[in-house]
């Protein structure tokens, strides 16, 4: 099996998602690299990079307090 370090080929995704940008709505653009990931919104040249492990963290906390708003939301109901 081929560690994804020695890849060669880019691994690109083009998004349903949509961004305001430059005046114009845009497809999101991700571009995965060993160790990080370029977004950009399609037709602009500038680009954002992230790391997995701040991708990881991201959803723990956004899964975090979609479960606390859940709780409070039973809690109102009853």
């Amino acid at each position: 099996m081929t560690d994804l370090a020695s890849r060669t080929t880019r691994l690109r995704f083009v998004t349903a998602s949509e961004v305001r940008e430059g005046g114009k709505r845009r497809r999101v653009v991700c571009e995965a690299r060993p160790g990080y990931l370029i977004v950009k919104a399609s037709g602009l040249h500038s680009c954002y990079t992230i790391d997995y492990a701040s991708i990881w963290s991201m959803a723990v906390k956004m899964a975090v307090a979609a479960e606390k708003a859940e709780k409070s939301a039973k809690k109102g109901t009853k």
